[in-house]
């Protein structure tokens, strides 16, 4: 009797060409990926330079109006009247700076002293303050201690024609002796004010 043997001889070429496969469909799916990253990248990079071309072209044709404003006023020669350089002179000489003169004073305030009020009327620039008191110290050195700090300080003095003692109380407020007290910073000789207009 003869005996048959069955012998698959593709069977282990089956699982190499199924290898080469998977492999086959790795690289084209990474290779994939790889396209549609460059192709997002492209796309954000296209949108931004669309961005910034926009923006340049509305800064250029805001350049471009700011230009043709200015060359309009060039060619409008506007006559100024001696009046107006009167009125702006006499603006530049009686004009009061408020901001660097309240920044100084903040700078050389003392410690256990705060301001409590500032007020400008009728030429008139009075500060309120309120200092902490020592039984054993008397009100007016402090006050006079203070006009004198206001007076050698060139930034705050600048411009003013008399620094003075205006008024003062001294209290005790929560167990704490207190002087509340303004002082007078004269922008003006107020007799010759009163001349002018008399």
């Amino acid at each position: 009797m003869v005996k048959q043997f069955t012998i698959n001889l593709n069977k282990g070429e089956g699982e190499v060409v199924v290898k080469m496969r998977r492999q086959e469909r790795r690289a084209y799916l990474v290779l994939g990926l790889f396209a549609l990253v460059f192709i997002i990248l492209g796309g954000l990079t296209w949108a931004q330079n669309g961005a910034l071309n926009d923006v340049i072209q509305a800064r250029q044709q805001k350049l471009d109006r700011i230009r043709f404003e200015l060359d309009s006023l060039k060619r409008e020669a506007t006559k100024v009247s001696k009046d107006d350089v009167m009125a702006l002179a006499r603006l530049e000489n009686e004009r009061f700076l408020w901001a660097r003169r309240l920044e100084k004073l903040a700078e050389v305030m003392p410690s256990g002293m705060a301001l409590t009020a500032v007020e400008y009327q009728n030429r008139v620039f009075t500060l309120r303050a309120l200092a902490q008191v020592d039984s054993n110290q008397k009100e007016f050195e402090i006050i006079s201690k203070f006009i004198e700090l206001l007076k050698s300080t060139p930034e705050f003095r600048q411009g003013l024609f008399e620094i003075r003692f205006d008024q003062s109380v001294r209290k005790v407020m929560q167990d704490q002796d207190v002087l509340i007290f303004s002082v007078e910073c004269l922008t003006s000789d107020p007799e010759r004010r009163g001349r002018r207009e008399g």
